[in-house]
């Protein structure tokens, strides 16, 4: 059987002595060679996605009644069109989003009342967020609590409204389109809360729409201490297979039933590694834990390798 050789693209699942290993909170396979997880298929809404605390990414209503008498819930699309930074979509707009529904407030309020999203996490290293609406600016409610804990619970990180009369409070961004990243930097003067927490220190965050128009979310990333992706146990997770690919391991190497395309990532969601064939071997990585993804024309699998 022939062996073809990794081509490598940052081989580090461990990060340098004086830091601290972090892992993707979501499976390696579903996110990009960055980390990012993107809400462009139904497979990843479906699996990542919903209403209550079974799913990673949990939705909440808008907290207001709307003329119907409704409160206005969330909307996942994996074909929605967000917009780039100017407020257009084109060039530069992504597609797929968790929609949040509008706030009653045109330039934010100190009481954001749109759709959100809660997110409860065994602690958290980094949380990032891709964002865009229509036009600018964007203006959420950032919250959250030590622990485990409903919305109910969460209290003020940090406001974010359109600056009014020289108004200290900023929005996010005064562009359409903005990747906001270390969210979890954020923090509450008075209180001192923030999203960043220790190792095994479970934190909730919760991130509201505070602008009278839809918000797309239209991808995520987090990094946690724990590794909270599933890739739970040690040795070999059965192969997840659709159609007739199929891959067996024997030892650091990974086979296909047929000449496929090789991806290799590490426990944080980085692609540390790529090949083609019907082969490939981890024997160059550092010990930790991988998963190899596999793509060929009748299909995609998918598998966990430690080693």
């Amino acid at each position: 059987m022939k062996k073809f050789l990794l081509s490598m693209a940052a081989v580090a699942c461990m990060v340098s002595a004086s830091a601290q290993t972090v892992y993707n909170y979501f499976d390696a396979a579903d996110v990009d060679a960055n980390g990012w997880l993107w809400f462009d298929t139904q497979a990843k809404i479906d699996k990542y996605v919903g209403w209550g605390n079974k799913y990673k990414i949990q939705l909440q209503s808008a907290t207001y009644e709307d003329s119907e008498g409704q409160f206005a819930e969330p909307v996942c699309d994996p074909t929605a069109l967000g917009w780039n930074a100017a407020g257009e979509q084109g060039e530069g707009a992504k597609t797929g989003a968790i929609i949040l529904p509008d706030g009653t407030s045109t330039n934010g309020s100190d009481t954001p009342n749109g759709g959100a999203i809660l997110l409860q996490l065994p602690d958290c290293a980094e949380f990032d967020l891709f964002l865009s609406t229509n036009k600018g600016p964007i203006c959420v409610g950032l919250s959250g609590a030590k622990g485990w804990v409903e919305s109910i619970d969460c209290a003020t990180i940090r406001i974010y409204m359109k600056s009014i009369f020289g108004n200290k409070i900023k929005p996010v961004s005064t562009d359409a389109q903005y990747q906001w990243n270390n969210i979890q930097d954020a923090v509450n003067e008075v209180t001192s809360l923030k999203l960043a927490s220790p190792e095994g220190e479970k934190i909730t965050g919760m991130v509201r729409n505070n602008m009278k128009r839809p918000l797309y979310v239209q991808g995520i990333k987090i990094l946690t201490y724990t590794n909270a992706a599933n890739q739970e146990g040690a040795g070999i997770d059965g192969v997840i297979a659709d159609g007739a690919l199929a891959l067996t391991v024997d030892g650091n190497n990974v086979s296909a039933s047929e000449d496929a395309m090789f991806e290799v990532y590490s426990i944080a969601g980085v692609r540390v590694a790529t090949a083609n064939g019907t082969s490939v071997a981890l024997d160059d990585l550092a010990t930790g834990v991988y998963v190899v993804k596999a793509t060929s024309d009748n299909g995609t699998a998918t598998v966990k390798v430690v080693r």
